[in-house]
């Protein structure tokens, strides 16, 4: 990761013209992007900004606090010294800066002092070059998710804004160095997104929610070509149940929703239901589309007897339904301590067989599954928050800014370069992930960074483990 005292990088390398340092300014067709956050009503706007001069003082000083607070943290960014005003405007806007803020608005003059930046302001992310000189056309980003942000679907927004223009600022590949497999929420926003798992950096993070063992770390690319974006249909889990949702709740169509969508919910309704308490449920299964909960549900059940993922991902589905279930249960049983210290690992082609085994499979299987459902049925009453809320209370901490990725939402998502000494990891979206991490400490979750082990894209992942270089609490 980049060392946030060093040298600012440039573009020189890739499609030219390249931006001249000396006259900061933005392409023609990057613009102020209006988004719907997750209610489907409310608006925001994803301003650009080609300079730290464009903010108001006031912003910067609320932007760093929530940095700052990511830092303190010790669980998303890998930093460990908090930043002065200064250094943050500097640091994050040394090329490109992006701030999400509440309404329709036109661009950078409409971003004035006088306004209540913690209920106004939503996250932040950067793009800059992840190599200097001939691959300074590779960039990478970090997200900030603020603190009244989470669960709003910030995160993922300003993702898919950093995919939009990375590549009209002449970006050909994004790398997103380290993401702690912990910060669940930044992880499955990437895979969401496209991004592939080209890495993994073992026990590379001295985490304070895991001060027993090192955590293991993410290494995420993903080509910028022309339609790059990554696969919508891999957005489905949290965009389309939260759609549904509404359109059963409010019977009436989304803001923006064009013939196709509108379709598409027409014929959902058609299988799903809302029950009290705005539980959407497919035929007689809980629909989950929040990942915190989501990788609870299935860290509760692995728990139980430590099955392998055929097993533990069944049990799931008398229940519950997400997408990419076994997904989730790799990453679950692949961070699960008690595995690890029995050398076992996930193997996506088949059961795993425990010490249990027979016993499990066995007539108590049954009941055992059922107690366990049940179980987890009560503690969700209890924790509708999941994972992301807890790790997005106030009093939390957080970690260190660089290059790494975290949008759930992200909260915040560290952009971790591979160039200096120092290594760091949207959400998010660098919230802020888009953040999001399962433990029950009260830390902010960095989308874009913000979760714990992570949710793969199509293909079962089969994970990299050599020793590769680099990898909600507040991307991504």
């Amino acid at each position: 990761m980049d060392d946030p005292t060093g040298p600012t990088l440039h573009r020189v390398s890739g499609q030219t013209p390249f931006p001249d340092p000396g006259s900061p300014g933005l392409p023609a067709d990057i613009l102020p992007r209006q988004v719907t956050l997750r209610d489907r009503q409310t608006v925001a706007t994803i301003v650009p900004f080609a300079s730290r001069h464009q903010l108001p003082p006031s912003l910067l000083v609320y932007l760093c606090d929530q940095l700052n607070r990511e830092i303190e943290g010790g669980d998303t960014y890998p930093m460990m010294d908090p930043f002065g005003v200064d250094g943050f405007a500097d640091y994050w806007f040394q090329t490109f800066g992006a701030v999400m803020l509440l309404g329709n608005l036109v661009g950078a003059d409409d971003v004035a002092e006088g306004r209540d930046w913690a209920k106004e302001c939503l996250g932040s992310f950067f793009i800059k070059p992840n190599y200097p000189g001939r691959s300074s056309h590779i960039c990478n980003a970090s997200f900030i998710v603020t603190d009244g942000s989470r669960n709003r679907g910030v995160g993922r927004l300003m993702g898919e804004a950093y995919l939009d223009w990375a590549p009209r600022l002449g970006y050909t590949y994004s790398v997103f160095n380290l993401v702690y497999e912990t910060n669940v929420a930044s992880i499955r926003i990437w895979d969401a997104l496209g991004f592939k798992r080209i890495g993994r950096v073992k026990a590379c993070g001295n985490l304070r929610s895991h001060p027993d063992r090192l955590i293991d770390a993410i290494i995420y690319g993903r080509d910028l070509g022309t339609g790059g974006g990554g696969d919508a249909d891999e957005l489905v889990s949290e965009e389309r149940f939260d759609k549904i949702r509404y359109y059963l709740k409010y019977a009436k169509y989304p803001n923006g929703a064009d013939r196709a969508e509108k379709s598409r919910l027409r014929s959902a309704a058609t299988h799903y239901k809302l029950l009290d308490g705005d539980k959407l449920m497919l035929k007689d299964k809980e629909v989950i589309a929040d990942p915190a909960r989501q990788y609870e549900i299935a860290r509760d059940v692995h728990a139980l007897h430590h099955g392998g993922i055929n097993k533990t991902t069944a049990t799931i589905a008398e229940r519950y339904h997400w997408s990419r279930i076994k997904e989730t249960v790799s990453d679950v049983i692949r961070a699960c301590v008690e595995c690890k210290e029995l050398g076992k690992t996930p193997n996506p082609g088949g059961n795993r067989k425990t010490g249990g085994g027979a016993a499990a499979d066995g007539a108590g299987g049954q009941s055992t599954t059922e107690r366990v459902l049940a179980l987890q049925q009560n503690h969700n009453n209890h924790n509708n928050h999941g994972l992301m809320s807890s790790l997005s209370q106030p009093g939390s901490t957080a970690p260190s800014p660089s290059a790494y990725a975290n949008p759930s939402d992200i909260s915040v998502l560290p952009s971790h370069t591979l160039q200096s000494s120092t290594q760091t990891p949207a959400d998010h979206l660098g919230h802020h992930h888009l953040g999001h991490h399962h433990h029950h400490h009260h830390h902010h979750n960095p989308m874009l960074q913000d979760p714990p082990t992570g949710h793969h894209p199509s293909p079962v992942y089969q994970p990299i483990d050599p020793q590769i270089i680099n990898h909600h609490h507040h991307h991504h």
